[in-house]
Order: structure tokens, then C-alpha cells, then sequence
């Protein structure tokens, strides 16, 4: 059997279970464990598999560390540093949001290629002394960003995020997925529970939704705000 752990603060544990809940999907198929321990103000979760599916389960691990570190972290990085006036605590959220998914699938590809070949990962530690270059360039990004912000820049910031964009989302009955229909819960690893869908589909990096059922009023109003003419409504949305 291959064993992978993975270590982080307690307070950051809903990162590991982001890991576990995904591998969860898979274990049934693969026949492997993925149990979370707490120990003092550590987290562990630990993967057992049959040493035959180890790359791949190593592959799926280190794809969702990725993504923890890329828009987890990151969102923790910028909360910390960008203090603006101007808007609404729910705006100031998707703008961390719409900050994060403009560099999201970069930042994630960087920090696979260098968390890929590790087997035991304190995700604290790989952060601070590995990925320097990453913090330097996030750094750089809050240099730029104004103090004062209202909702037309945030509107303008957003619409040029989706020029290049192409991929479609689904939002069916309160619930975001991909174009291969798989569903999307980025938005576990930021804070609050406003806006959930709007910022999970901007999370998405996609350029088009398709809705299908209601919304709940605060995520029509942003999701009609800020993607507009990009919006399909499902046939089945009529029904």
C-alpha cells in the first residue's frame, strides 16, 4: 500500500476535507482510505492505496492542493492585505473572487509542478518556503489594486475577465457544474455565504451560464449584473 499525508493548522481543516469529500468520489471505484486525525492544532489526513492506483490517486491529490493553495491561500493573502472603500461587504467578495479566478489556472499549474513529487505535505510549510515567487507576484497584484473601488469598476474588471473566456457552466436548481457536468464547489475554500453561486461561477473561469431554475434573489441580481448577455436560460427553465 502507498501512503500520502497531508498536514495543515486545524483552522485551515476545511481544506483537507475539501480533499477528502473529492477522493471520497473515488475511493469506491480504487479501493482506497482517506481518514482526517486531529492532533493539538494540526489537521492529517492520510491516503492509503494499492501501490497500482498510487499515481493516479497522487495526481487527483495534488490537483485539489493545487487548488486549495490557488484560491484558499490566496483569498487568505488578499483579505489580509486589500482594505477598500466603495463597496458592499457582498462586492468586496466577488472581487476577491473575480482576483482569484484571473490568475487561477496559472497559479495552479505552478503550484503543481512543484508540490507533484512530494508524499508527505505540510500545506503551511510548502506555502511559506516553497512558493516565494508565487507570494512575490501575489504581492505585486496588491500593489496595483486601488483603495477606493465602486461597483462600475468591479462590473468593468469582471467584463474584461471574460473576453478571453469560452467554457460554459451549468447552474441547475441552486447548483454550479462544468461543462462535463461535474459539480463545482470552489467556493468551500472562501469564506462567508453570500453570493455563493455568483462566485462560484466566476471561479469557473467560464465565459457563458446556463441557467436552469430560480436563484435566490441576491445571485440573480449580481449573476444579471455582471454576465448579462452571456447568461443562456435551459429550455427546461420555461417549463
Amino acid at each position: 500500500m502507498a501512503e500520502i499525508k497531508i498536514s495543515d493548522k486545524t483552522e485551515k481543516e476545511r481544506n483537507l476535507l475539501y480533499i477528502q469529500n473529492h477522493l471520497k468520489c473515488l475511493s469506491g471505484h480504487l479501493g482506497f482510505s482517506c481518514e482526517i486525525s486531529n492532533s493539538g492544532d494540526r489537521t492529517l489526513l492520510t491516503v492509503n492505496c494499492p501501490d497500482y492506483y498510487a499515481d493516479v490517486v497522487a495526481i487527483e491529490i495534488n490537483d485539489k492542493l493545487s487548488e486549495i493553495i490557488a484560491i484558499n491561500y490566496k483569498y487568505d493573502f488578499f483579505k489580509k492585505r486589500v482594505k477598500i472603500c466603495g463597496l458592499r461587504d457582498v462586492e468586496y467578495e466577488i472581487l476577491m473572487a473575480s482576483i482569484i479566478s484571473a490568475d487561477l489556472d496559472d497559479d495552479k499549474k505552478y503550484v503543481f509542478n512543484k508540490i507533484k513529487d512530494e508524499k508527505n505535505i505540510y500545506m503551511d510549510g510548502f506555502f511559506n518556503f516553497r512558493l516565494k515567487n508565487l507570494k512575490n507576484k501575489w504581492e505585486e497584484i496588491v500593489s496595483y489594486i486601488p483603495h477606493y473601488f465602486i461597483n462600475s469598476q468591479l462590473k468593468d474588471f469582471i467584463s474584461y475577465l471574460l473576453e478571453s473566456k469560452k467554457k460554459k457552466v451549468y447552474i441547475d436548481n441552486g447548483k454550479v457544474f462544468d461543462n462535463n457536468y461535474k459539480r463545482l464547489k470552489r467556493c468551500e475554500l472562501l469564506d462567508g455565504d453570500c453570493v455563493n453561486i455568483v462566485r462560484e461561477v466566476i471561479l469557473s473561469n467560464c465565459g457563458q451560464v446556463e441557467l436552469n431554475g430560480e436563484l435566490p434573489k441576491e445571485d440573480e441580481v449580481y449573476l444579471k449584473e455582471y454576465y448579462g448577455d452571456k447568461i443562456i436560460f435551459s429550455q427546461r427553465y420555461f417549463v
